[in-house]
């Protein structure tokens, strides 16, 4: 079983809940329903549809039909009788690693007026600083979607083979993101102060999209830091304790 040293989202608050429903329904006109999170990068919906019909087939005994399949698994089919699992994991994982080499480009909100530099909390190396261009807004208000939290795409089996798990976080049930790897994704820059008082942000999830929205939980000035709560569990499994952040200095 693979341990909880990944971030979490926490328990949804029925207000959370219908503002993840909001944002499925409202978000750009390139992403749509279904298994593709963007369909119009012909490459990424391919290799996830790939590995949705092997994991069916791992997973469950359920094989495909021919029409299904891609041409490089029709040698899969000839087997007869007992299916191959070794085989078809090892599918598994190169269907997962396709999809990943081919994310289709993540949507932005506001990451132009948000900038990775030095955190305020001692030895947490680069935090995300609110800095508004000329033309950004002046304000980032409570309830607005900020950034997304997003990055490869993995379930527990795929995430038990990563060497770092630092960025990984759990979405939702099976569907874990890992931004470790994609250094332009700003949210996997947000720390975490283990002070509540300072936490100015939160992660509503969106499992469909494959990604957590991070969304103020009150008005951010310019120049201001964003923070979040990574979760217990995440702490608990590391090898050090972070440290607490004061608002002046570090304690």
């Amino acid at each position: 079983k693979a341990k909880s040293c990944f971030l979490q989202c926490g328990t949804l608050t029925h207000a959370d809940t219908e503002l993840a429903t909001l944002l499925t329904a409202h978000r750009s006109p390139t992403m749509t329903n279904g298994d593709a999170i963007i369909t119009d990068e012909a490459p990424f919906a391919q290799h996830k549809q790939r590995l949705k019909y092997l994991k069916r087939w791992r997973e469950l005994a359920i094989r495909p039909f021919e029409y299904e399949c891609l041409p490089q698994d029709f040698d899969l089919l000839q087997h007869k009788g007992q299916d191959d699992c070794d085989l078809l994991m090892i599918r598994c994982l190169e269907a997962r690693a396709d999809m990943n080499n081919h994310l289709p480009t993540h949507e932005l909100v506001m990451d132009g007026d948000l900038v990775p530099a030095e955190s305020s909390v001692e030895n947490a190396g680069q935090g995300l600083f609110f800095r508004p261009s000329l033309s950004g807004p002046r304000v980032i208000l409570a309830g607005q979607v900020i950034c997304y939290y997003c990055g490869h795409i993995h379930d527990f089996h795929s995430s038990n083979r990563l060497k770092d798990k630092s960025y990984l976080m759990m979405v939702a049930n099976d569907v874990l993101v890992d931004p470790g790897p994609l250094p332009n994704i700003k949210a996997r820059y947000i720390n975490d102060p283990l002070n509540e008082p300072y936490v100015n942000t939160k992660f509503v999830p969106e499992p469909a999209c494959d990604r957590c929205a991070v969304v103020a939980t009150r008005d951010i000035k310019p120049g201001e830091e964003l923070f979040l709560s990574y979760g217990e569990a995440y702490w608990a499994n590391q090898g050090y304790e972070g440290t607490v952040y004061s608002g002046k200095g570090v304690k």
